[in-house]
């Protein structure tokens, strides 16, 4: 596919739509269109890759800043390829090499980015709100690629895009399974899921269960026998130990004799039954090995989808001609 061809079957799939917010903080803004908007763009881009093309320059003359004061494997560097193979200018910043090491604020630092003329900010932070902060001093478009416990909306896209192409439209019996407590992709998933109509379990022990989470029409489970009948789908969420989580459970062997996914276990749910996972999966820990290299584990096919949705939201972003006025 040409990048004429890639152009056109764009402008033909987006219709002239634009996403109803300027910024992707959370999945609460994503209406049921910007969805559909963006998971049918992430499928013209997916067929883009698959047919061997990578460069084009639909982004040319953008820049977009990637700045990531968490580490991260999956998530940035699928931001970074989705804007170079749409031929954006691509800055990479770290807070260890960023102006934060010597006292300077966030905001002051979104800022200094912001007098750069950037056109997307894409950030990860290990403070919960912080994309929504920085959202409001910035004329760039922000894109939330992780903040602290809260959301990670691209993450949970990519999954849906994952289990459209395996169920397609239908609403699915959902489990998920561990560390709800300190995880942003379930604070994303959540959301998500609610709006499209699954049902929705969670297993875990009880210091890892947020509070009031069946206010989001979660079903809670303590023992993970008991929730696995009739799942379409089970992700599992890793023990967030750089958050402490470790603290909130008796012993990690314990956890994982209890909540770690093996054969026995998949086998209560469904025949056809997916598992999930966002990374870095621990083996033996949240899955067995025998279980990630399952025909029905999708973890690759995620990591794979992460880039033409990554490649959508940008392009759908960066390509808006409503803009933001300049905050300060």
């Amino acid at each position: 596919m040409t990048t004429a061809n890639l152009l056109a079957e764009l402008k033909k799939t987006r219709k002239a739509k634009n996403l109803s917010n300027l910024d992707l903080i959370s999945v609460e803004n994503i209406t049921l269109d910007d969805l559909e908007l963006i998971l049918a763009v992430a499928r013209v881009f997916k067929k883009f890759i698959t047919d061997g093309a990578k460069k084009c320059d639909l982004l040319k003359g953008k820049t977009i800043v990637n700045f990531f004061n968490e580490n991260s494997t999956r998530t940035r560097s699928s931001f970074e390829l989705a804007g170079k193979h749409l031929g954006a200018d691509v800055i990479n910043l770290a807070g260890s090499a960023s102006s934060g090491k010597k006292g300077e604020t966030l905001g002051d630092s979104a800022r200094t980015l912001d007098a750069l003329n950037a056109d997307i900010l894409i950030i990860r932070d290990a403070n919960s709100g912080a994309a929504f902060q920085l959202s409001s001093l910035v004329r760039a478009s922000v894109v939330n690629a992780g903040d602290g416990w809260h959301e990670h909306p691209t993450q949970a896209l990519l999954e849906l895009l994952t289990l459209r192409e395996k169920f397609g439209n239908k609403k699915l019996t959902y489990l998920f399974v561990g560390d709800a407590l300190h995880s942003r992709v379930f604070g994303s998933q959540v959301r998500l899921y609610q709006k499209l109509g699954f049902e929705l379990r969670l297993a875990a022990p009880q210091t890892l269960i947020p509070k009031g989470v069946e206010n989001w029409g979660v079903k809670v489970f303590y023992k993970i026998e008991d929730a696995l009948p009739g799942c379409d789908a089970i992700h599992a969420i890793r023990l967030q130990t750089e958050r402490a989580a470790g603290k909130f459970v008796a012993t990690g062997r314990e956890y994982s004799k209890n909540y770690c996914l093996n054969l026995p276990r998949v086998a209560l749910a469904k025949k056809d039954a997916v598992i999930l996972h966002a990374g870095p999966v621990i083996r033996e820990f949240d899955l067995r090995t025998e279980v990630l290299e399952s025909p029905n584990c999708l973890v690759q096919q995620m990591v794979e989808n992460g880039l033409p949705i990554r490649m959508a939201v940008e392009w759908l972003l960066a390509t808006n001609k409503t803009k933001k006025k300049q905050p300060w």
